[in-house]
């Protein structure tokens, strides 16, 4: 019989990297029916990352490990949550609301790309041929959705593809900001996502309340609230998952489920809504991972 330590080198990374696809994917889902149920993007996203947040400190507190609390850690929970994702999930939730969840996993999809170039320009990272081959595979991805005409469903929907880009784009200012050297000294990752995610809920709160958007949760819940706490409780326990899988098998091994997720996305998109695919956005589909490939291959 397998020992536990051979389990954990083997089984339990793939494990691990198929439930994070695998959740990504499905929260788009989750996103789309939470949405189209009327509940209001800036109030979903207090939602989510107030109970997100919560999760994830619990699962730190009994860990024993609390996010730390001095100003130049509390400053920096902010400046994160502005960039991860206060701004980027308000966009994230309104254009998903109005695009194929398949298109929207692609488009998130993108994500690493961006966040190479933005590396690349900050002086983050070294610039290599093969990896910058890799962003202009992406771009030529993008261009293959946006500009015939019948790549999707309604040709207005390019305005909201373009738009959807805002999410991945602050996701990567977000990560290079939250890289090891500008992240405060003495603070784990588990730490860093509960003080985000907290911070994130507390700046999203105003807004919605501003916007008039804000809505309780109150029983009986409706379909969308109930979808809403799924995500916000799944994301939670797959913060934990993505932290335990860096460490079992490091970064490179762990974004791997970014390919994953468009997979799920997509297909959980054909199944549960019976999305349809014109073969441009199929060849986007390719081009996109094709070039992520390319990115993520020199991280190793």
């Amino acid at each position: 019989m397998p020992t536990l330590p051979v389990f954990s080198k083997t089984f339990l990374p793939i494990s691990l990297l198929f439930m994070i696809g695998g959740l990504w994917g499905f929260f788009f889902i989750l996103i789309k029916t939470t949405v189209n149920d009327g509940i209001n993007p800036s109030a979903y996203v207090f939602w989510f990352c107030f109970g997100a947040g919560l999760v994830v400190l619990v699962i730190g507190l009994i860990r024993r490990t609390f996010p730390p609390l001095t100003r130049p850690h509390i400053v920096y929970y902010f400046k994160a949550a502005l960039l991860r994702f206060t701004l980027a999930n308000i966009i994230l939730y309104t254009v998903t609301g109005k695009l194929p969840v398949g298109i929207m996993a692609v488009v998130m999809a993108f994500t690493p790309i961006v966040t190479h170039l933005i590396s690349l320009v900050t002086g983050t990272e070294k610039f290599v041929k093969l990896r910058f081959f890799g962003i202009l595979l992406g771009f030529a991805g993008v261009l293959m959705i946006v500009i015939p005409k019948t790549s999707l469903p309604d040709p207005s929907l390019a305005i909201w593809v373009l738009i959807g880009f805002g999410t991945p784009l602050l996701h990567g200012a977000g990560y290079v900001f939250l890289s090891e050297k500008n992240r405060p000294p003495d603070i784990e990752s588990l730490q860093l996502a509960a003080g985000t995610l907290i911070a994130a809920a507390l700046m999203a709160l105003p807004i919605s309340l501003l916007l008039g958007e804000f809505s309780m949760l109150v029983p009986p819940f409706s379909k969308g609230e109930v979808a809403m706490m799924t995500h916000f409780i799944l994301a939670g326990i797959n913060f934990y998952a993505i932290f335990e899988l860096i460490r079992l098998a490091g970064p490179t091994y762990m974004s791997q489920a970014l390919f994953l997720s468009v997979i799920f996305g997509v297909v959980l998109g054909i199944i549960i809504f019976r999305e349809e695919h014109s073969l441009f956005v199929w060849v986007a589909i390719a081009l996109i991972l094709s070039g992520l490939g390319l990115v993520n291959a020199w991280r190793r």
